[in-house]
């Protein structure tokens, strides 16, 4: 036992461990992946492993020998009684999931495929072939339907965003505040705790310890196996069996640890978002936490500080855009989240008479989000550019974190700045037809001004500005656009200018042109 303990203390250990599963990653990911389905196939058999439902549509997501997703239209009749857990079997028409078609953003064939899925099904008739009995979907069907489809309480209980308001989702993007609402090692930490203080009459510490990891790991199960919620069990687990068991093993290497496994579970996470924040944030708090104060408030401020600009690069690759005011909104919010409205959603998820109670805070917590994402003080644009810049921004932060020389965060900001203006130095002219569907829409970038003509619309859901916020917005942003010199509209049907009114609202329009 003595040498197994030496053994664990030696760093080659760790480092040589994560080259191993680098490798195999590697491996994994270059593996060619073959589809049973074709786009000729009409027919599909399959466990219903996720359910989501609105009064126009239910989306399934139905597991075979590989995953396919499975839309049914609500029209006249409804679909069986489908519950997460069920075999069923059906007819429809399958479409092959394809890659953007609007360069710098989300790629949905590349998203899909991490998790073996190829094909989605608009599905004409379904039925059950085979009830569940299984206990874990069984226990997960009666999470759900205790929670109601509560948008916060499903959000913070079982990770699962999808209830929540769009345009709420989006204001807490813009203020830089949405890794809150992701179960993380935040959260784990806390309900470790409060286990921890239930069982603190069992007196013994290795059995609290194993108790609360047995019921982490359910709730990991139950949850789903995300890469923030892995990394905070894990961290819980293997930290704990280090001060409980003297190990003595280095946090840093306990975190490598922790990221071989999850790697080893999933080499497609490396280009999950939450996977790379949550790790990154992880790391660089992990190194610097000898500099953390014992002070709260002074903690936090530092937490924040490190957490913006180790996230930086990465947010600034997926989304474009920073909020440099979001260090103190999060001084207001973590707390609120953390210490208030968390353990408020596990008490009124126990306690239903809670509920109004729980959702007057949250109310006052979307109309403070919503009055900040509305001001424009503060978000800067940086424009996609090559990869490796994005690295050297990393290489830049983690030398001024290692060796204390303030040139280094000067350099940085230097190449920060540049990035920011390279729409302004860029002079050539260019020319983007964007796919919009039905109608139109084009950018011309001439003499670092842009025209636009024409913006799109879907005329068939007028309400829905899906159009504008997930495929308008992040190309201009990804273009480094912060205004519109000339906005051209060639005719008043919504499907060539139904989005101009969100693109007055959120981008600086100097001129519009109509057709009279």
């Amino acid at each position: 036992m003595l040498i197994f303990r030496k053994i664990l203390l030696y760093d080659f250990l760790y480092y040589g461990l994560l080259l191993i599963v680098l490798i195999l990653s590697c491996i994994r990911l270059s593996s060619p992946k073959n589809t049973i389905y074709t786009e000729s196939s009409h027919t599909f058999k399959g466990k219903v492993i996720k359910k989501y439902k609105n009064p126009e549509k239910i989306v399934l997501h139905i597991k075979n020998k590989e995953l396919v997703i499975g839309t049914y239209y609500i029209r006249k009749t409804l679909p069986p009684n489908i519950k997460i857990g069920d075999i069923i079997e059906g007819t429809g028409t399958f479409q092959k999931i394809n890659s953007n078609t609007i360069p710098n953003l989300w790629n949905q064939k590349s998203y899909y495929a991490r998790q073996n899925c190829f094909y989605k099904i608009q599905i004409h008739s379904i039925k059950i072939i085979h009830k569940n009995h299984n206990l874990y979907y069984t226990l997960k069907q009666i999470l759900e339907k205790h929670l109601n489809q509560d948008p916060y309480l499903t959000t913070f209980i079982l990770g699962d965003k999808s209830y929540l308001s769009s345009t709420i989702k989006r204001s807490y993007q813009e203020n830089g505040i949405s890794h809150l609402f992701a179960i993380s090692g935040m959260h784990i930490s806390l309900l470790a705790s409060i286990i921890n203080r239930l069982l603190k009459r069992l007196k013994r510490e290795e059995t609290i310890f194993q108790v609360t990891t047995l019921i982490l790991l359910l709730y990991l199960g139950v949850v789903g196996f995300y890469p923030s919620m892995i990394r905070g069990v894990f961290f819980y687990i293997v930290f704990s069996m280090n001060r409980i068991y003297y190990f003595y093993i280095k946090p840093k290497n306990l975190f490598i640890l922790v990221l071989s496994i999850t790697l080893l579970l999933n080499p497609y996470y490396v280009s999950d978002i939450s996977f790379l924040y949550s790790y990154t944030i992880s790391y660089y708090l992990i190194i610097q936490s000898k500099e953390l104060s014992s002070s709260y408030f002074q903690s936090l401020w530092k937490i924040s500080y490190l957490s913006l600009f180790s996230s930086l690069p990465i947010t600034i690759y997926y989304f474009y855009q920073i909020n440099v005011f979001s260090i103190l909104y999060n001084l207001f919010f973590v707390p609120m989240i953390s210490l208030l409205i968390f353990p408020l959603s596990l008490l009124t998820f126990l306690i239903k008479p809670l509920l109004p109670i729980y959702h007057f805070l949250i109310l006052f917590l979307e109309k403070i989000s919503l009055l900040l994402s509305n001001i424009s003080t503060g978000k800067i644009i940086f424009p996609r550019i090559h990869w490796i810049v994005y690295i050297i921004y990393y290489v830049l932060f983690y030398l001024y974190i290692q060796k204390k020389k303030k040139k280094f965060i000067l350099i940085m900001m230097f190449l920060l700045i540049i990035h920011i203006l390279l729409p302004y130095i860029q002079r050539e002219t260019s020319i983007e037809v964007i796919d919009v569907g039905q109608g139109d829409s084009s950018i011309i970038q001439l003499k670092g001004k842009t025209l636009m003509i024409d913006t799109g619309g879907n005329k068939n859901n007028k309400t829905d500005h899906y159009l504008f916020f997930n495929s308008l917005q992040p190309l201009l942003k990804s273009k480094g656009i912060h205004s519109i010199h000339t906005l051209i509209l060639t005719h008043g049907d919504y499907d060539h200018m139904g989005e101009a009114i969100n693109l007055v609202n959120n981008f600086k329009v100097e001129k519009v042109i109509f057709n009279c």
